[in-house]
């Protein structure tokens, strides 16, 4: 993965919408920041909620698991011949990250990147705001 691939800049990918509902699971992400530990597959999670794209991992093998589990999300990039592995940011574990979660005008005194990004989410949820851009 490129350093590149870790921006939350999606110009140039095809956004597939999901089947779920974001707000649901914008609030429920939040709440597994504040109870689980920080992990690159919860990463992975947040970054197809907060962007509305879809993981097209099938996760039928042992190599496609262990992807998952460092927060890399297979998604159709428009230019390419097919999908493309992006490394999602490491929102539960670094707060420069989580931070970048946070809608527009809202503040934290929190110096710790689950608590952050939980906040970021469940507020996001609330005030239905877009993602980051």
């Amino acid at each position: 993965m490129s350093s590149e691939a870790t921006a939350l800049d999606l110009h140039g990918y095809l956004l597939l919408p999901t089947e779920q509902n974001a707000t649901v699971d914008l609030y429920g992400l939040g709440d597994r920041c504040l109870h689980e530990p920080a992990s690159r597959r919860l990463d992975g999670e947040i970054y197809c909620t907060i962007n509305n794209v879809k993981d097209l991992n099938p996760l039928v093998n042992d190599r496609l698991l262990q992807a998952r589990e460092r927060g890399e999300v297979l998604m159709e990039y428009w230019s390419s011949a097919g999908p493309t592995w992006i490394e999602a940011p490491a929102f539960t574990a670094e707060l420069k990250y989580a931070e970048s979660l946070l809608p527009e005008g809202l503040a934290t005194f929190y110096r710790d990147a689950r608590r952050v990004c939980a906040t970021a989410l469940q507020a996001r949820a609330r005030a239905n705001e877009p993602p980051p851009s």
